[in-house]
């Protein structure tokens, strides 16, 4: 064979070392949900990229014996067509015979292997990793006919290399790569900080992932401010309920608010005679549900019962409150002025002194907002009434006044209305340290 075919050949199987090696990135790389797209907008190369990113061991497989032949003819071709180029020049520059042979040997071994790293390995490396769905796309044609040729070699060191891994305890790797609820928001959060994906859009699938760690509790209406339906009540009660609250679903109690035994939703009264009796109201069904449901089950079940409220039923079997189709979602898309909702504006009103007229049933995190840090005693607690009764470790009166001190910042707390048991209206004044 001589030295011209032998370096051609070396070119050659340079570049099929580096197919492969971009074939093996892009593979590894790719992302099945890039490949979908590109099936679905119909481009070249990728019903054969899909085929590839199924059966990914199998094609890795393939690219690695690719790799190795092409390293072993590089090798084997190489090193003697450089000796034999560099023979005759460093004769005639005087170099003596003896010594001309293991510099042609060290010199061709050094430039084989640089060529063989850079050309073949660096370079088509990064070329897979800057564009990994361009080469995936193009390699994964050529990369199915290489498969298919050798599927005989490829079956049986497939088998041999199942047989030893099962030898250490190991099953064969599984084909399909999966992604835990942590990687895919560390995946997502770093998307964002490269400005692929939108802040709000991250904040969503946050918000969806944590479905999982909150509970119906968590997010109901609580029973003090549940307005009911009261069977026991009279018609004319009932209608003054309706028309003072203008809300469109009331569950429908018998006596107490822990036997509830439906609701009525106000567009079925339209039509119906003002002295039509609570008897032949439409009375629908209200699932219960446990306090302590996820979430993420509690939405299940407003899609399987049809139905856009459930009543929430704590640990003695009474009722804790009621929770609606929006507080789910409130949960993944942010406040939504739901009918069952406080308006923020008037749970806290910022007097012309400084100081804050507060709602007690103002959500602790809307205080913490305010406050600007955690008070320790609101980690179990969900209101800012619920934050006073832990302050005060008791029932207080109106007029009452607690201090919470942090870190210099001192908050003081006035109770100026109650609601029975119920804390209702709060004064806030909060000192700062700067103040």
């Amino acid at each position: 064979m001589t030295t011209v075919i032998c370096l051609l050949l070396v070119v050659f199987f340079l570049a099929m070392n580096a197919f492969f090696v971009v074939a093996e990135f892009a593979l590894v790389r790719v992302r099945k949900s890039q490949v979908e797209v590109a099936v679905a907008e119909k481009r070249r190369g990728a019903e054969a990229a899909q085929e590839v990113t199924t059966h990914i061991n199998a094609y890795l497989s393939a690219c690695q014996l690719g790799i190795t032949l092409a390293s072993l003819a590089i090798g084997w071709l190489g090193e003697p067509a450089v000796s034999a180029v560099l023979e005759a020049p460093l004769l005639a520059a005087g170099l003596p015979e003896g010594a001309v042979a293991p510099i042609c040997v060290a010199v061709g071994f050094v430039l084989i292997t640089a060529l063989h790293v850079i050309v073949g390995e660096l370079i088509p490396k990064s070329f897979a990793i800057f564009s990994t769905e361009k080469y995936a796309l193009h390699t994964a044609g050529p990369l199915r006919v290489f498969y298919k040729v050798t599927y005989p070699i490829m079956v049986v060191f497939n088998g041999i290399t199942n047989g030893v891994m099962r030898l250490f305890g190991h099953d064969a790797a599984d084909e399909h790569e999966v992604y835990t609820g942590d990687e895919i928001k560390l995946l997502i959060d770093e998307s964002t900080e490269s400005g692929l994906i939108e802040p709000e859009q991250n904040e969503f699938v946050d918000n969806i992932f944590d479905l999982g760690e909150k509970d119906a509790e968590a997010i109901m209406t609580p029973r003090t401010d549940v307005v009911c339906i009261d069977l026991e009540d009279s018609l004319q009660e009932n209608l003054d309920t309706i028309h003072r609250y203008k809300y469109t679903r009331y569950p429908v109690v018998r006596g107490s608010k822990d036997h509830v035994v439906g609701f009525v939703h106000v567009k079925d009264l339209y039509g119906m005679a003002p002295d039509t009796p609570l008897s032949q109201w439409k009375i629908r069904e209200m699932p219960a549900v446990p306090e302590g449901l996820a979430i993420a089950r509690l939405l299940e079940t407003l899609q399987q019962r049809h139905t856009e409220i459930c009543v929430v039923i704590d640990e003695h079997g009474g009722t804790a409150g009621i929770v609606t189709m929006s507080d789910v979602m409130e949960q993944i898309v942010g406040r939504i002025d739901d009918e069952y909702v406080h308006d923020t504006d008037d749970d806290v009103v910022k007097e012309p002194d400084g100081s804050y007229l507060i709602d007690g049933a103002l959500a602790i995190g809307d205080l913490e907002d305010i406050l600007g840090f955690t008070p320790e005693e609101a980690e179990e607690v969900e209101t800012a009434g619920g934050l006073l009764l832990a302050l005060f470790d008791r029932i207080p009166d109106e007029g009452d006044m607690v201090v919470l001190e942090h870190k210099g910042t001192k908050v003081s707390f006035t109770v100026i209305a109650m609601d029975r048991l119920r804390i209702d209206r709060i004064r806030m004044v909060v000192q700062r340290p700067e103040e």
